[in-house]
């Protein structure tokens, strides 16, 4: 019997030599794995282009990305165990728009455009996004911070946008000129038009046309009468310089002057500075029959816009002062005066 539970207990203890040898293979088995999968995911993590950072709830830095240290200039012994607020210290710091806050309270995802600096002093656009890093229990324990570069990203937008401000300066330009074209002038005459009727302001508009310009173009040829348009613009652009002006190229050799906020003889003086201005700028045309130089004829017309008339009727009082400027001699201003109402009848 003694010989039997011997024999008993030798098997017994075999096999659990046996049960912990295997135990004992199975764990070394897995810790290769393990740490095969650990020298793998950190080459992931390392050959990454995108920074990549580990943070714990105290804040302290677990793990990153040889990317990441590449661009703060460190090292990963100078970074691991580091404070995240002393190791990129941001605006977010110390308050609740920090993301590892925001994390810990529940929120799943975050995403923003940021900005960093090197220590060469090179600011550097970032597309920062961070998730909740967790433990085995399924607790949120710190969060994983991904920094994509996005300097070809912003250099496309910003490139795109000037782009189209190019575009849109050009569809409100006159090729020619510079000044506003005639679509420009339309929008901003009826916006004007607008505004004024609830203030209850003045608009005037000076319509001008160059004497003489058929003339001028047969004699001295399109080049020259490309650069006399452009001296006609320069001299409306150096007289209407505030900031609400705006001078346009109505068609042709004629253009107009939108003047907000503007009375009628502040609007008549400077028609004359305009006229003055061309004047003495002395082009020669020999073909006018006013002077031996180009001139302008011009016409003002001053309201108060209101829901009785529309900006079309300013147009048409202007081109008739215009009209009366030419018709009258030329070279000179007239101003379009609201004809008197007839007494009443007996």
């Amino acid at each position: 019997m003694i010989k039997e539970d011997l024999d008993n207990a030798r098997r017994e203890q075999e096999r659990i030599q046996t049960d912990l040898e295997n135990a004992i293979e199975r764990a070394n088995a897995m810790a290769v794995e393990a740490e095969i999968a650990n020298v793998e995911l950190n080459q992931i993590i390392n050959t990454s282009i995108d920074g990549l950072i580990l943070i714990y709830e105290n804040f302290s830095v677990k793990r990153i990305n040889a990317s990441l240290l590449n661009f703060l200039d460190l090292s990963e012994t100078e970074a691991v165990g580091k404070k995240c607020y002393d190791l990129m210290p941001s605006s977010w710091c110390n308050t609740t728009e920090c993301p590892l806050t925001k994390l810990l309270r529940g929120k799943d995802h975050i995403e923003l455009d940021i900005e960093r600096t090197r220590k060469d002093g090179v600011t550097v656009p970032f597309m920062f996004a961070a998730t909740p890093f967790r433990g085995l229990d399924g607790a949120v324990i710190g969060m994983v911070a991904r920094f994509n570069d996005i300097t070809e990203r912003k250099y496309a937008e910003k490139t795109l946008k000037e782009a189209n401000e190019r575009l849109e300066r050009l569809s409100v330009s006159d090729g020619l000129t510079g000044v506003a074209n005639r679509r420009c002038f339309d929008q901003t005459i009826q916006q004007e038009w607008t505004r004024l009727q609830r203030t209850k302001d003045f608009l005037s508009l000076i319509m001008c046309d160059v004497d003489f310009f058929k003339l001028f173009n047969d004699t001295y040829g399109h080049q020259r009468g490309d650069d006399c348009l452009k001296s006609v613009a320069k001299a409306l652009q150096e007289t209407a310089r505030r900031s609400g002006d705006c001078v346009a190229r109505y068609g042709g050799e004629e253009f107009a002057v939108i003047m907000p906020v503007t009375g009628e003889k502040s609007a008549i003086h400077i028609a004359e500075i305009i006229r003055q201005t061309m004047e003495n700028m002395a082009i020669t045309h020999n073909k006018s029959s006013v002077a031996p130089f180009v001139t302008l004829s011009l016409g003002v017309a001053t309201v108060v816009p209101d829901d009785k008339i529309t900006p079309e009727v300013l147009i048409k009082f202007a081109d008739m002062a215009l009209y009366l400027a030419k018709s009258s001699g030329r070279n000179r201003v007239k101003v379009w005066k609201r004809p008197k109402e007839a007494p009443p009848k007996d």
